[in-house]
Parts: C-alpha cells; sequence; structure tokens
C-alpha cells in the first residue's frame, strides 16, 4: 500500500501507528503490511491550496500516484482530508485504487444513524464544503465553528499540533470548540482534518467523535485484507 503523508507530518505518525496495530489485530504474530510512505513538503501543499492550484496539487498527487504504481503498490490512500479536494480528479489520472475518507466517514456516519453533525477542519475544507456536500447530500445536517474560531482552528493545525508537546491551553480551546458543537444539535463531530486527533480524543471529548483518521484506517486494513485473502483463497 502507498500513503501520501506529510500533510501535516503528525497525521502521518498517526495514521502508521493505526494501520500497524490494525494489521496486528486482523492477522496476530509478526505479520505487517508492506507501506510506502511520500511524505510531501507541508509548506509546499500549503502553497497549492493558498493560491487556488488544484491543478498544480492534482499534477503532484498524480505523479506520488504513479511512483507508487511503478514500485509495486496494490492501492494508495491520502492521509489528509484536505487533499481530498482533488481526489476525484487524481483517480482519473491513476491506475491504482484510492481510498476515500470523505466515502468512509459518510458510510460511518449512516451506520450510526447520524441526523446532525458538526464539523472541525481546516479552513481549506471548511471553505471547500467537503465535508458539508456529502453530508447534505445523504440529508444529514452540519454545524460548524464560527468564522474567529475557525481561523484559530487552522492556527493551531499548522502550529501546536505539529509540535512535539502541544499546549494544554490549546486542547481546551479545541473541545470547547467540541462542546459548542454539541451544544448546537450535532450528535457528533467530525475531526475534518487527520491532524485533530493527536489533541482531541473519544477519551476527552465531551462529544461522540468521527475521528477520520481512524475510520480512514479502518476502511483501508479491511480492504488490504480482503486483497490478502482473495490471494491466499486462489
Amino acid at each position: 500500500m502507498g500513503m501520501i503523508g506529510g500533510v501535516g507530518p503528525s497525521a502521518t505518525v498517526l495514521y502508521y501507528q493505526q494501520i500497524m496495530a490494525g494489521a496486528h489485530e486482523k492477522m496476530g504474530g509478526d505479520h505487517y503490511p508492506e507501506l510506502l510512505i511520500y511524505s510531501l513538503d507541508l509548506g509546499e501543499v500549503n502553497v497549492y491550496f493558498n493560491h487556488n492550484d488544484l491543478d498544480g496539487l492534482t499534477d503532484k498527487l498524480v505523479s506520488v500516484g504513479n511512483w507508487f504504481e511503478g514500485a509495486g503498490c496494490d492501492f494508495m490512500f491520502m492521509a489528509c482530508n484536505a487533499m481530498h479536494m482533488v481526489y476525484e480528479k487524481v483517480c482519473k489520472r491513476v491506475n491504482l485504487p484510492m481510498l476515500s475518507i470523505i466515502e468512509a466517514v459518510l458510510e460511518e456516519s449512516r451506520k450510526r444513524g447520524l441526523n446532525r453533525v458538526g464539523i472541525m477542519g481546516t479552513t481549506f475544507v471548511m471553505q471547500s464544503g467537503l465535508y458539508r456536500k456529502a453530508f447534505e447530500a445523504a440529508g444529514i445536517e452540519c454545524v460548524e465553528p464560527d468564522k474567529t474560531e475557525q481561523g484559530w482552528i487552522m492556527e493551531a493545525i499548522l502550529g501546536d499540533l505539529q509540535s512535539p508537546t502541544i499546549p494544554e491551553e490549546t486542547i481546551t480551546r479545541l473541545l470547547k470548540n467540541v462542546e459548542n458543537l454539541g451544544s448546537s444539535g450535532a450528535e457528533a463531530v467530525v475531526l475534518g482534518c487527520t491532524d485533530l486527533p493527536v489533541a482531541v480524543t473519544e477519551e476527552n471529548s465531551p462529544v461522540t467523535l468521527l475521528d477520520t483518521t481512524r475510520i480512514h484506517v479502518h476502511r483501508i486494513m479491511d480492504f488490504a485484507y480482503d486483497q490478502v485473502k482473495a490471494v491466499l483463497e486462489e
């Protein structure tokens, strides 16, 4: 499998840890998947977003997908919500299957029977309507932080959440935003940035979470396990 990471580094570490833990749980023993990580330059990716250069971002991700194919990967995924803004464009230009985080989260929301969710993420994700459009098309209402808090959340994601030690005041304020979304009627809050789980977890959250990192990893492991079973049954 091939993972496009680096956006941001903290999320990439979480994905690696959870994939390896999931493999151990499913397969047992000392069996772990072969995983290639292409870690992008976060600053370079932010330039694409800040200049709305989605074509440039698409070209970059396609080149990584082709590299994965040449390296023998069976499928690929992006360890970042925001890069899914160009998911469909990339899929059309690469040969490898690519597993969508948006589809995985929407499927989980349907399973839980949710009617109203809160969304937290980078400003790129929020302004694009990446999750809102998908949820509303499925008949699920959405609530989001106000403009002031959204600006602060973006700063926290790019700053404190990439640090080895996250300030307690940052965690507290993020949890307050989660609580506010719950007070606005959200039955669960989508952590629509794969860096958020380094600070906001099921253990400390006042509201049920849709942890997009964990949900995506479960989808990845199910897909990988099904592939292994198919090979063994041949």
